[in-house]
């Protein structure tokens, strides 16, 4: 029924950033609508993986890797009317592919931490972040 596809070859800019501006992420660039920040991100990402319905892009996510030891996932984001349809499991399911070798990290958006329980992501006992503003997340 979705169509999921890896790259950046097949993404609509303008879609992607509306996905963004409207579910946020990318360090608040999406809803800063700040798309050339958005796009050099993207493009400087290890993989990225699109969800289509048609010709309309639903949702996104990408991983920033040394393809080696670690991978990080970030701003896994579906439109809120496609949202608890199985999209986000399929992003990280195609995000996953090909990298059981990585030691994953990610950080979930408030109340999306049992979304990744059910993943097989547990907590990090010892996970420290650094970031240039202030953070919700950070304690």
């Amino acid at each position: 029924m979705f169509n999921y596809k890896e790259d950046l070859d097949c993404i609509n800019w303008r879609q992607l950033f509306h996905l963004y501006d409207t579910v946020g992420l990318v360090a608040g660039y999406g809803k800063k609508k700040d798309h050339d920040k958005i796009r050099d991100a993207f493009r400087q990402s290890y993989k990225v993986v699109t969800v289509w319905n048609n010709s309309n892009l639903i949702g996104a996510a990408r991983m920033l890797s040394d393809g080696i030891c670690y991978g990080m996932i970030f701003d896994v984001g579906v439109v809120p009317e496609y949202q608890k349809l199985g999209i986000g499991k399929g992003l990280m399911a195609e995000l996953l592919k090909d990298n059981d070798h990585l030691c994953i990290h990610l950080t979930s958006t408030f109340g999306n931490e049992e979304f990744y329980k059910k993943l097989g992501f547990k907590r990090h006992k010892t996970a420290f972040a650094k970031y240039p503003f202030e953070s919700d997340y950070l304690v």
